[in-house]
C-alpha cells in the first residue's frame, strides 16, 4: 500500500492530527506540510514526496516504522518516521515541539 500513496494523498489534511501508534503507544501528531521532491520519479512511477509531522516534545520518538491514523485519511500501516529538524521557517511558530518526517521515493 505504501507504494501506492502520493502527494495528492495527503495534500488536504495540512493541519490535521494523525495518530501516531506505535510500540510505546500512541502519539498525536499535527501534519505541519507536503511537499513534492524537485526531482522526477522514475518513469511510470510516483513524483518523491515527503510529508512532515509535528508533535510534542515528550515522548521523544526514534526513527522506526509507525501506523498512523486519521478519521478522513485512514490506517496507513508500515511507515517509516524518523526525527528531523525542522525547517527555518517553522523553528520561531513550534517551540517545545519535535519534528518528524516520512520519504516516499
Amino acid at each position: 500500500m505504501l507504494d501506492k500513496l502520493t502527494y495528492d494523498d495527503f495534500k488536504d489534511y495540512r493541519s490535521k492530527t494523525f495518530t501516531l501508534e506505535g510500540i510505546g503507544g500512541q502519539v498525536e501528531m499535527r501534519l505541519l506540510d507536503v511537499r513534492l521532491s524537485p526531482y522526477p520519479g522514475l518513469p511510470g512511477q510516483r513524483q518523491p514526496f515527503a510529508i512532515l509531522f509535528v508533535a510534542p516534545d515528550k515522548p521523544p520518538l526514534d526513527g522506526q516504522m509507525y501506523n498512523i491514523r486519521h478519521p478522513g485519511r485512514g490506517l496507513v500501516e508500515g511507515m517509516f518516521i524518523t526525527p528531523v529538524v525542522p525547517p527555518p521557517e517553522f523553528i520561531q511558530k513550534t517551540r517545545e515541539m519535535r519534528f518528524y518526517e516520512a520519504i516516499f521515493n
